[in-house]
């Protein structure tokens, strides 16, 4: 396996978690505003990011369409198993790739956030904080959101959570491994795989629930700004970014991707073999085996 590389000119990076609730809070009627620095979303087997100027970059698998970006300036992307969404400037969400039960038909309306998951997709509304998701084949509720106001959502395969407005983490769906029960306590960010779950807790501790056959629902000690968990139905891993930059992994590391590199970064996007990351100087650097290139960003982003 190898790392690879590529070079941004960064300006900043604010914490992915608060920008989603200053979206909701900067809309105006001229849009959403468009993202400070470029975003990295890993996804199953492809990867999606926004520029700063607001085109999205897509590359890796695309039997589906997944990694064909419709065009148009958006504020925010997410690669999900086969199909990828991202919210526009103007709030509306648009889907592209599998479709087989609709989880890349989005429904109108405008939105300050999206999150694909692997059949479906969930999106927080401008307008009351509400979630709406669509597609969804199975019987586990995990497109069947509750009612309430939520700042953030995160999709998985089976399950789904979200951060509400009072900092209380809500999980629907199947819970056959703890993955949907919360812990109690106010979070800024939650983040789902297969089977287990991460939140970043007010004050920076990270807990996880769920399964832990490989450690990956078991976070080290310390202080941290972002949590992402990702793996598949061989395994878990999560990865974080401490408060000095650095970022600790921790659960399955068969392909490597749990072995970040050394450095300081300010975002990090775990996918099902393969984890991303943003450096705060400017680099994109992705770990994990690169098979269909889904872990090599475009020459030239």
């Amino acid at each position: 396996m190898s790392l690879s590389t590529l070079r941004i000119n960064l300006l900043a990076f604010p914490l992915a978690a608060l920008l989603l609730a200053a979206f909701a809070a900067c809309a105006s009627e001229s849009g959403l505003p468009l993202p400070e620095a470029p975003i990295v979303s890993a996804g199953g087997r492809h990867a999606c990011g926004v520029q700063t100027d607001g085109t999205v970059v897509c590359y890796g698998n695309n039997d589906f369409g997944q990694a064909t970006p419709s065009a148009g300036s958006f504020v925010s992307v997410s690669a999900g198993g086969d199909h990828t969404c991202g919210v526009r400037t103007d709030g509306a969400v648009v889907c592209w790739g599998n479709n087989r039960v609709g989880q890349a038909t989005p429904p109108d309306g405008s939105f300050v956030s999206v999150s694909a998951g692997n059949g479906y997709t969930c999106g927080v509304q401008q307008s009351g904080g509400e979630v709406v998701c669509w597609g969804g084949s199975s019987k586990s509720g995990e497109a069947t959101p509750p009612t309430g106001s939520f700042v953030s959502v995160s999709t998985g395969v089976y399950h789904t959570c979200g951060v509400q407005t009072d900092g209380a983490v809500a999980c629907w769906g199947r819970n056959s491994r703890g993955q949907a029960t919360p812990p109690a306590g106010s979070f800024v960010s939650v983040s789902i795989s297969w089977q287990h779950t991460c939140g970043l807790q007010i004050g920076g501790l990270v807990a996880c629930w769920g399964a832990n056959d490989y450690g990956e629902a078991t976070p080290p000690a310390g202080s941290f700004i972002a949590v992402s968990a990702g793996g598949s139905t061989f395994g878990g891993h999560t990865c974080g970014i401490q408060t000095g930059g650095e970022v600790a992994c921790w659960g399955t590391n068969d392909y490597g991707q749990s072995m970040p590199p050394v450095g300081s970064f300010v975002s990090v996007s775990a996918g099902d073999f393969y984890t991303c990351g943003v450096r705060s100087d400017g680099v994109v650097e992705c770990w994990g085996p690169n098979l269909q290139g889904k872990a090599v960003p475009l020459e030239g982003w």
